[in-house]
């Protein structure tokens, strides 16, 4: 029995040939792990859930994390995005606590245009998760909520007036050998994220940025 599930998230708004490569990316690395995608489109990844064409905004992305939780079995969660490239080791951790979120530390962001690295903070993007933990926060935090709701964008900050949905109690961090990586291509919500200023242009595992960006999101 797995410990730990893939819970994939999209909003369908990414070229689709790069998010092909994305998820076959994922496929490669994440052994036989199941997996369980919540998507606005139907996509053949694991268990999918198509929920239709809700719109982008942060509050429609954790609604989309609180189904794909819902409709794990196992312990734990591995969160994975459709910007996102991930090492074999980010599907390997277990986490040591049932009530806390584990950010991988080891993270990077590949800025909309640009054709080098920054390193940026954990993020949501790169988390792995006891379910029933992630479903309490995320219970608390949509009760009287909507179903759906692109106004809140920033979600949880307009209901609650933080950024993110844990407590600075509830959170830790791991680090995997190879980092993980997120993509600005300018069709997300966002074209940039908070980062280092410190420029990278190679990483371990993946190489260089320019050609990361040909075979994967050519801009």
């Amino acid at each position: 029995m797995y410990k730990s599930t893939i819970i994939y998230y999209t909003a369908n708004r990414e070229n689709p040939e790069f998010e092909e490569k994305i998820r076959a990316n994922i496929l490669k690395q994440k052994g036989n792990l199941p997996i369980i995608s919540v998507s606005q489109k139907p996509i053949n990844f694991g268990k999918n859930i198509c929920v239709g064409d809700v719109g982008a905004s942060g509050f429609n992305m954790f609604r989309q994390v609180q189904m794909a939780c819902e409709a794990a079995k196992t312990q734990f969660v591995i969160s994975a995005e459709a910007d996102c490239l991930y090492p074999p080791d980010y599907f390997t951790f277990i986490p040591p606590r049932d009530d806390m979120a584990y950010r991988n530390s080891n993270v990077f962001l590949l800025p909309y245009q640009k054709n080098y690295f920054f390193q940026k903070d954990g993020s949501t993007f790169s988390q792995i998760i006891d379910r029933e933990f992630y479903l309490k926060v995320l219970g608390k935090l949509f009760k009287n909520a909507p179903k759906w709701s692109i106004e809140e964008k920033n979600f949880p900050k307009e209901r609650t007036r933080r950024s993110d949905i844990f407590m600075p109690d509830q959170k830790s961090y791991f680090e995997t050998e190879n980092p993980c990586l997120s993509f600005k291509t300018g069709n997300g919500m966002r074209f940039n994220s908070p980062s280092y200023n410190v420029r990278f242009y190679e990483l371990p595992y993946w190489g260089k940025a320019t050609e990361l960006i040909k075979k994967y999101a050519k801009q």
